[in-house]
């Protein structure tokens, strides 16, 4: 009996699985900013200013503080999609997508009449100055894990995905640009260019598109995804510092060239550790591409049954 139970479930498994299929699929999309943090107040060490991810702030005469922030999402731009799929069935399925930025959005935060605070020898001197801060990721890449779900049409077909995100690459270049303002002595620019990186975060990812077949290879799809995922700073490396149009040798401020930040920081005069704070990615993205199949579409194997039986009705039928 078990032999003939272990042999029913491995024919029905087959059975159930005659109509799996591989696939590639490829495409192009643009993602807007969904739900991201706009803001933070983490003070830039040795500047005393705080910045924020796109809009600006002027400190008016009055001690006052006039805002115009705008949302932000570092995964924003224009995007591309490829992955690998595998069809258990003809509804059900499993899908790895990669999720790379190709054209990703620059935001930029003006801070107008700052107070920076520079050393002067033994003295502390207040300039007040204008800062520009720009920021953009560096290619972010996302590798999701997702469920497949979708309808059985021969043309026509409506899918849904749904799983994790799984951030690879999640590196932004961030530029300040603190120019003194006229008025306060003699004018200067200081260019500097860090690098943020951060620690990994599990996102989550979904989609809901249509799926139309040009045959059994070859299909078109259109889809609108959603990507939530923030991640928490880790660390933040200056990579270089020009100040009126000259490099600065980095060697000789060995304690600007490293921040730490973590969630049990403490800040100290060094100014080497700061609180993290989380960097947002979520979008809503459109996406269009091509889906080919990489195996031959097979339909389930039916059992033979009485509709296999020959019925002879030219014999006269006799009545015992």
């Amino acid at each position: 009996m078990k032999k003939i139970g272990c042999l029913i479930f491995v024919l029905s498994a087959a059975a159930y699985t005659a109509s799996a299929q591989f696939y590639l699929r490829a495409g192009l999309g643009y993602a807007f900013p969904q739900a991201g943090q706009t803001t933070y107040n983490t003070g830039i060490p040795y500047y005393e200013f705080s910045s924020a991810y796109s809009g600006t702030r002027t400190i008016n005469a009055s001690g006052s503080q006039t805002y115009n922030i705008k949302p932000v999402s570092f995964s924003s731009g224009v995007q591309s999609v490829l992955g690998l799929g595998y069809m258990f069935t003809e509804n059900i399925g499993f899908q790895l997508d990669a999720g790379i930025g190709l054209a990703d959005k620059k935001y930029t935060f003006n801070d107008e009449n700052i107070p920076i605070n520079y050393a002067s020898g033994s003295t502390v001197v207040t300039i007040v100055s204008n800062v520009s801060t720009t920021q953009q990721a560096s290619t972010p890449f996302f590798l999701m894990p997702s469920l497949v779900l979708q309808t059985n049409r021969d043309k026509l077909n409506v899918y849904t995905h749904f799983g994790l995100a799984l951030p690879l690459n999640t590196k932004i270049t961030e530029h300040q640009i603190i120019t003194n303002a006229p008025g306060t002595g003699s004018l200067s620019t200081d260019d500097f260019t860090w690098q943020v990186k951060s620690g990994f975060s599990l996102g989550f990812t979904a989609a809901l598109g249509l799926k139309y077949s040009i045959n059994d290879k070859v299909s078109i799809w259109g889809e609108l995804s959603l990507l939530s995922m923030a991640v928490y700073t880790k660390e933040q490396d200056l990579q270089s510092w020009v100040e009126d149009g000259q490099p600065v040798a980095l060697s000789n401020y060995p304690n600007a060239q490293k921040i730490k930040f973590s969630k049990t920081a403490t800040v100290d005069s060094t100014y080497s550790s700061f609180p993290t704070y989380a960097q947002p990615f979520s979008n809503i993205g459109i996406n269009v591409g091509v889906s080919f199949n990489l195996s031959e579409k097979r339909t389930p194997r039916h059992s033979k049954h009485n509709s296999d039986i020959e019925v002879d009705d030219t014999k006269p039928f006799r009545r015992r």
